[in-house]
């Protein structure tokens, strides 16, 4: 794994996941909300930007190839 930054391009409160931009990955990455470390309501709004560690997701999760993992607002 790799640590990049980035930014929250898109959020569902309703599903707990969204996807973060990074111009050091390939393609956008999925993001869980177990993977945000933040105190309170794990949340993202987009624009927002954050530093996580990266990873590629071979089998994909909603036609996402790369997962996130301690995403960490900054």
């Amino acid at each position: 794994m790799r640590s990049v930054e980035g930014q929250c391009v898109w959020w569902s409160d309703e599903d707990g996941w969204g996807a973060l931009r990074s111009d050091d990955v390939a393609s956008d990455v999925f993001v869980h909300f177990a993977n945000l470390r933040m105190d309170g309501y794990h949340s993202l709004q987009p624009g927002k930007r954050v530093r996580f560690d990266v990873e590629p997701y071979p089998s994909g999760q909603d036609g996402y190839f790369f997962r996130a993992h301690d995403v960490t607002p900054i």
